[in-house]
């Protein structure tokens, strides 16, 4: 039998070896929670890995495209909610100007309070969202949409794009109004007309024949047209509202799926720790005994 003390050395120490990275490889994914280290270690695993951490990516911006959907979609709401409150006020003023126990210095009171209201009524269409942008401008977001000529008439300075969001692969969601759909088409029996040419009208009556009926009744159309925009919103918000509560269940399962193919059994590792470190110590006291004996040993 040929003995070879260098051959027995470098199996040992290549055993060694291999228990040693063994032993830190579980000890890695021990500190780390993960099964999967790096690609090599389960190479289809890691593909699949990657497509679920890709799809994480794409709900989790699909959830922040409907929240900020929703900031959108809530800002409108609030202000043609306001706008409506505004315009039963004028169309309030509008039933006193017709009294005839009013005379001209009482509705000259009421012509400057409907005045004020059409300027706010002007701040309102050009609300901002929270970024800055301009809720009722369609696509030019960066200007006031609503602007006052030579005259003082209130014209619409942007277009009738309506921004909307990927919300899903299949799915964009509609985050508001453009100004022409919100406030310029209001259906009269004249026609359409827009609120703000509505207003100016009754002003321009208010004072001498308190409001023709053709005006009162454009006013009554226009607080109409401001009730089914709010429907119109509330119906974008519900719909955003269904969509993030599939995205959250959908953000479930893939979280469930991330952790089932990256997260590690630790009791099963931990078991197969001290098992390598047992057959590491054994190896080691092993060579150490083999190590001190000599010919004679075997010998004898």
């Amino acid at each position: 039998m040929q003995i070879s003390t260098k051959l027995f050395n470098e199996q040992s120490i290549a055993r060694f070896s291999d228990l040693s990275g063994d032993i830190q490889n579980i000890q890695s994914r021990i500190a780390t929670g993960k099964n999967i280290l790096k690609a090599s270690d389960d190479p289809i695993a890691a593909i699949n890995i990657s497509a679920a951490k890709e799809q994480k990516n794409r709900l989790e911006r699909y959830e922040s495209n409907i929240n900020y959907g929703l900031n959108r979609l809530g800002a409108a709401e609030v202000a043609i909610s306001e706008m409506q409150s505004v315009m039963i006020r004028i169309y309030e003023l509008s039933i006193q100007a017709k009294n005839d126990t009013y005379n001209n210095v009482d509705r000259l009171a009421i012509k400057a309070e409907v005045t004020q209201l059409r300027a706010l009524m002007a701040d309102l269409a050009n609300t901002r969202d929270s970024t800055g942008a301009a809720l009722f401008a369609g696509f030019k977001t960066q200007e006031d949409p609503f602007v006052a000529d030579d005259q003082g008439r209130i014209n619409y300075a942007g277009d009738q794009g309506n921004h909307s969001l990927a919300v899903s692969e299949t799915m964009r969601l509609q985050t508001g109004l453009n100004g022409v759909d919100a406030f310029m088409r209001v259906k009269t029996d004249g026609g359409y007309q827009s609120l703000f040419g509505i207003v100016d009208r009754l002003i321009d009556e208010i004072e001498t024949i308190g409001a023709g009926d053709e005006t009162l009744n454009a006013v009554q159309a226009s607080l109409d047209h401001l009730g089914v925009n709010i429907a119109k919103i509330g119906a974008l918000m519900s719909t955003a509202e269904q969509q993030r509560d599939t995205i959250a269940q959908r953000q479930i399962l893939i979280s469930e799926n991330l952790s089932t193919l990256e997260d590690a059994d630790l009791s099963k590792l931990v078991t197969e720790l001290q098992s390598l470190i047992v057959s590491r110590d054994a190896a080691q006291q092993t060579f150490v005994k083999i190590g001190q004996q000599t010919l004679f040993d075997f010998l004898r």
